[in-house]
């Protein structure tokens, strides 16, 4: 199974993961960083294809994917 990694400090919740994934694995957090921003987080990673859609879009390089 995939695994996808969050810098929840370094995510600013810009939500263009949400955007770019096509199997809608992410979702904004209710819960913020310590610089106040809802952060995302991978509610169904089962789903993920490796497409790394999520991590190449990022602008802040807040999401790694890694898996075969």
């Amino acid at each position: 199974m995939p695994k996808i990694y969050i810098d929840k400090e370094v995510c600013k919740g810009c939500g263009l993961c949400l955007y770019f994934c096509p199997k809608g694995i992410f979702e904004i957090s209710r819960q913020r960083n310590k610089k106040g921003y809802n952060f995302i987080e991978a509610k169904y990673p089962e789903k993920c294809i490796l497409c790394k859609n999520c991590e190449i879009n990022c602008p802040d390089l807040a999401i790694y994917v890694e898996g075969d």
